[in-house]
């Protein structure tokens, strides 16, 4: 509580800089005074801050500049470091605080020198997690840094150095120049530093002047002779060692980065270092990394502190391509875009957020706000435009995200019931025509048999068709046909003509004969199959190893099998629903001399053949098997199947002979044998009959299965899924003009509206705090220990969550922040748990994203809320300026820094604080330069 009858003079209240700061910040968001005091007029709002702004000014005036504390290199710092003073071509390890790879000429623009700067319509990008980024061999990276408040991994005294670490740099020294990767090739000082000077150099004079400019560039700082002259004895004494110039020059190397002189930054002790000290300043704020030879340069003469040559370095290192690194570094850490990281969405509520797994859709999301700080840098554009822009990179998966409904496509269920009814129809007409045919061609073979006196009964074929070994299934089951006995095992019994094997099995008597160049054929029935996996026709050879036509539930396909080493071949063949039918089914597997094995169903080839070499299954040791489940014993488990006919041929079918196999069951009459019964016209006819059947069965073939409205659902869900996961997947943004203001700039976008999200509802707490932080530099205290949790009892599950916040807010203890943050919150509650847009809570009440800015800013939409943030743009600026200045600085900020950035940032109001002048206005800051 501030008393504001103190008397304002000499140890009043407004004697302490951090005290008048408060008062301003609760003046300006309309926290002072309290709802149950007397409001104040705009006019005397005005007035107040107006005068708390001079007596802080004042204040200040006379305080000196905070000195800049020595400051270790952080894990981004080294890595550049490292890699800018070996001139290396990758990094030294994988750096996750880097998280976007952009393409090598996205930031061209950069350096062009006329001032209309301007990023191409479509650039690529890809989060740096994906690519799979490596850095160098054998090379181990130390801990991530402590992250102060407000997320920079910069700030001098989170940056400390236990003994633990610095025995980590150590190693990490030695690691680098010890990496394989650490070459000639990789390497751009390597001429210049390590390669052999040769006979005829006085070769402490040479290393000596080697060591000069890498030393300098290292401790960025003129090298003092004390220095170099240690550095080169411990050179010549490691040449001398290693009996190598390189691997002497690589211990060296290692030394010189385990020298407190390279991982410490220090403030300057005399003018002359103080020049040195800005140059790092300038390089790690700008670069991450140490300064050039060029900056170094202007340091040793003292150039750097002329005004005109600072803004020219200024300028240079901004349209150098190393200023990439303040684009990887800043925005990341001021935006807390790594949270994204951590967001996990529940599944159930979100199941596309998730649907690659390696890769979720946040990873992808972030490169949005990262863009968008590209561009309004390059572009030099406003800083406004990160809040409200005029346009933003988007990809076809974050405009699909954001204004697609994502579902599949709709199933056109009365379509489909049209469809399947004519295909029906279609199908009833080629039966019938089938039907009637199949009796017209019965009939004149029965002519035919009648006049030939044979009994055509059996299965018997031409001379072209002749098997060597066929069973017809009747009521003797035991009957000798062919060459071969067919023994029962289990429970077989005969109906309608079929043997029905259940839970059993028929072997045969061993095989006279080897079987190469053979062919199985089966007509049979599947009437169920309890579990996978049963082989309905199977050559058993010695030793248990066989060949199977296996019918089975493996993905839902029977196929062709192999056991014991020999055929691992999965070419599934037909589904599995297919096969439970009551049409019976006729298989053909052949055996050529060679080894191929080719499988046929219904009269044509299925699958693709396959060759495992010629396989022996000798005469006399080995048989055949109907049904057989498993080998060794056990037999048919969960097979059962009516066989209808089988046959053993004794050489390989042609794709022909399986066709009329198929297509004319067991009786096959030869031209010959019809023209001793019929007349050349009836003959013709016969042929016509055939060739009709054949056609008509083609047809009813050809008629495409019934579609199934739940197999089309799943289609298309696949289908739609592929597609969402191919746009996570692609690399490219396009500039796109933001003409709804519910989308674009660093607020409203899918990444940090997932990240201040919990899996299963929005928080607009952690929404409200996110704004505080990082638009105005204005976090709140964290809560007391015993404030209680939002209550979300199932007697609450109709509530609105502004409904369940204000009986929270009931609570004394919770109202203050909570006036403050709700209306910060609740402005963004119309975006869901991933950024997606919606009116409705699940429970079906309307969402209420009305609220007051700064107790006079008053809004009812999302545009309209950040319509107010834009129209007091000093205030965002101010607080831009204030986290810049503290990540260029590498500390806190004091009153008189904030005062200063306050300064520097009015004298941009003009143009709107274009981002590049916020950051020369920093440079030229005394807090800076000092």
């Amino acid at each position: 509580m501030v008393n504001f009858d103190q008397e304002i003079g000499e140890g009043g209240a407004f004697a302490n800089a951090s005290l008048i700061e408060r008062v301003i910040k609760e003046l300006t968001s309309g926290a002072m005074p309290p709802p149950e005091a007397s409001s104040l007029t705009e006019a005397d709002r005005d007035a107040a801050i107006k005068e708390m702004r001079m007596q802080l000014q004042r204040l200040v005036e006379s305080l000196p500049v905070k000195a800049a504390p020595a400051s270790r290199l952080n894990r981004f710092q080294y890595n550049y470091t490292v890699r800018d003073l070996f001139r290396l071509d990758r990094d030294i390890f994988l750096l996750s605080e880097k998280l976007m790879d952009r393409d090598s000429a996205y930031l061209q623009v950069i350096g062009q020198e006329h001032a209309d700067r301007r990023i191409a319509d479509q650039v690529r990008v890809l989060t740096s997690s994906a690519v799979g980024r490596v850095g160098m061999r054998g090379v181990k990276a130390f801990p991530k840094d402590l992250r102060a408040e407000h997320g920079f991994d910069n700030q001098a005294d989170q940056l400390t150095l236990s003994p633990l670490l610095l025995d980590s740099f150590f190693n990490l020294s030695v690691s680098i120049l010890e990496s394989p990767d650490f070459n000639s090739t990789s390497v751009g000082v390597w001429e210049e530093f390590f390669a052999d000077p040769g006979l005829g150099e006085d070769l402490e004079m040479n290393v000596r002047e080697r060591l000069r400019p890498f030393l300098t560039i290292a401790f960025r700082q003129k090298v003092e002779s004390e220095i170099l002259e240690r550095y080169t004895n411990y050179a010549l004494e490691s040449i001398s060692s290693c009996g190598s110039f390189t691997d002497g020059m690589k211990k060296v190397a290692a030394a010189t980065l385990s020298s407190p002189l390279f991982l410490y930054r220090t403030s300057a002790e005399s003018t002359e270092n103080s020049c040195y000290a800005l140059a790092s300043k300038l390089s790690y704020f700008l670069w991450g990394s140490c300064p050039d030879a060029a900056v170094l340069e202007l340091a040793s003469t003292g150039e750097l502190r002329d005004q005109k040559v600072l803004d020219e370095t200024v300028d240079r290192m901004l349209c150098d391509p190393r200023v990439v690194r303040f684009l990887d570094s800043f925005p990341v850490q001021w935006l807390q875009l790594e949270n994204v990281l951590a967001a996990t969405p529940n599944p159930k509520l979100s199941p596309l957020y998730s649907l690659i797994p390696d890769q979720p859709a946040g990873l992808h999301m972030l490169l949005e706000p990262l863009i968008l700080f590209d561009m309004v840098f390059v572009e030099n554009r406003p800083i406004s435009e990160l809040l409200s822009p005029e346009f933003a990179y988007q990809s076809s998966f974050l405009q699909n995200w954001y204004l697609s409904d994502l579902k599949p496509d709709a199933v056109d269920e009365v379509l489909i019931q049209k469809t399947n009814a004519e295909r029906e129809r279609e199908r009833l007409k080629w039966k019938q025509i089938i039907a009637q045919t199949q009796i017209e061609i019965n009939a004149m073979m029965d002519l035919v048999k009648e006049g030939l006196g044979k009994d055509r009964d059996d299965w018997v074929d031409s001379s072209n068709l002749k098997p060597y070994a066929a069973w017809e299934f009747d009521h003797d089951l035991m009957d000798r046909v062919g060459a071969l006995d067919l023994q029962a095992h289990g429970d077989v019994t005969f109906n309608n003509g079929s043997v029905q094997l259940s839970h059993s099995f028929l072997q045969s008597e061993p095989l006279a004969d080897d079987f190469v160049e053979k062919s199985f054929e089966v007509r049979f029935s599947l009437d169920e199959l309890d579990q996978p996996g049963g082989g309905l026709m199977t050559m058993q050879g010695p030793r248990g190893l066989f060949d199977s036509i296996v019918i089975g539930e493996r993905q839902n396909r029977h196929w062709i099998s192999g056991s014991n080493g020999f055929r691992r071949t999965e070419d599934f063949l037909g589904s599995f629903a297919e096969m439970v039918t009551t049409e019976p089914i006729h298989l053909v597997m052949t055996y050529e001399a060679n080894g191929e094995t080719k499988l046929y169903r219904n009269g044509v080839p299925y699958g693709k053949p396959f060759n495992k070499g010629r396989e022996p299954f000798p005469k006399k040791e080995s048989t055949i098997l109907f049904g057989l489940r498993h080998l060794p014993a056990g037999g048919n488990r969960y097979l059962s199947v009516s066989i209808d006919q089988a046959k053993l041929y004794d050489r390989v079918l042609t794709p022909k002979e399986v066709h009329d196999a198929y297509q004319f069951g067991s009786t096959y009459l030869s031209n010959d044998e019809m023209k001793k019964v019929l007349s050349e016209k009836e003959i013709a006819q016969f042929q016509s009959l055939r060739k009709q059947l054949v056609e008509a069965s083609n047809r009813l073939v050809d008629i495409p299965e019934d579609i199934s409205v739940e197999q089309v659902q799943k289609d298309n869900q696949r289908s739609f899924e592929e597609r969402i996961a191919a746009l996570i997947r692609q690399r490219d943004f396009q500039r796109v003009k933001i003409s709804d203001p519910r989308y674009g700039g660093i607020m409203t976008n899918a990444a940090v509206l997932t990240m201040t999200s919990g899996p299963d509802r929005t928080h607009p707490v952690a929404r409200g705090v996110w704004i505080a932080e990082v638009i105005y530099n204005d976090p709140p205290s964290p809560p007391p220990n015993d404030i209680p949790p939002l209550s979300e009892s199932e007697d609450q599950s109709n509530l609105t969550i502004r409904e369940q916040f204000s009986i929270h807010r009931e609570n004394p203890s919770c109202a203050g922040c909570h006036n403050q943050l709700d209306p910060l919150g609740f402005a963004l509650e119309n975006y869901d748990v991933t950024g997606r847009w919606r009116t409705h809570y699940a429970n079906g009440r309307p969402i209420d994203s009305s609220g007051n800015l700064f107790e006079r800013n008053i809004f009812e939409t999302v545009g309209e809320f950040k319509k107010n943030l834009v129209s007091n743009e000093e205030q965002f600026a101010q607080a831009f300026a204030e986290h810049l200045m503290r990540y260029a600085l590498g500390r806190d900020l004091s009153p008189k820094d904030r005062v200063e950035a306050r300064e520097l940032v009015l004298q941009l109001e003009a143009e709107r604080y274009p981002l590049r002048d916020i950051i020369k206005s920093i440079i030229q800051s005394k807090s800076f330069t000092n």
